[in-house]
C-alpha cells in the first residue's frame, strides 16, 4: 500500500510541470531539433539556448525547447496555451503553420545532410497530418 501511495505522489508532482499539449487542434508541438540543428533553424527559431538568457551556456547542454506550430489561431491566444515560463524552464517557439512549411520545403530541398533532410521530411509530414487538412 504504501509503495502504491508513493507511486501516487510522484505521479502527480511529475505532471504539475506543463508539458505540451498533444490534443491542441490548432497546434502540434514539436522539438527544436526536429527543425534541424541550430545552424540552419536559428534564422527560424532563434538561437538553441534559453530565450531568456543573453547566450547559451559554455558547457554543452541540452535545452528542452518546444516549437509550436500552430494555424487558425493568433498568437496570443497561442502563446497562452503554451506559456513561456523562466522558473519552470518552459521555453516555447511559436511558428506559423505556412512559415514552418515554407522552411521545411526550402531545407528539404537543399538536401545538404541525408540525416537532417529525413527529420526535416518526418517533421514535415507530423506537421501536415495534425494540421494540413484544416481550412
Amino acid at each position: 500500500m504504501r509503495i502504491l501511495l508513493i507511486l501516487c505522489l510522484l505521479v502527480l508532482i511529475s505532471s504539475c510541470r506543463k508539458l505540451p499539449v498533444g490534443n491542441d487542434s490548432n497546434a502540434v508541438v514539436l522539438e527544436y531539433e526536429d527543425f534541424g540543428p541550430q545552424v540552419i533553424a536559428y534564422q527560424l527559431l532563434g538561437m538553441y539556448w534559453w530565450q531568456w538568457d543573453n547566450h547559451g551556456d559554455s558547457r554543452p547542454t541540452e535545452y528542452d525547447i518546444h516549437v509550436v506550430v500552430y494555424k487558425n489561431i493568433n498568437l496570443h491566444e497561442i502563446s497562452e496555451r503554451y506559456p513561456v515560463n523562466q522558473n519552470l524552464k518552459q521555453d516555447y517557439r511559436y511558428i506559423k503553420y505556412n512559415d514552418a512549411l515554407e522552411y521545411l520545403y526550402a531545407r528539404i530541398n537543399e538536401d545538404i545532410e541525408p540525416a537532417v533532410t529525413e527529420r526535416l521530411k518526418r517533421t514535415l509530414s507530423t506537421i501536415q497530418k495534425k494540421l494540413g487538412d484544416q481550412q
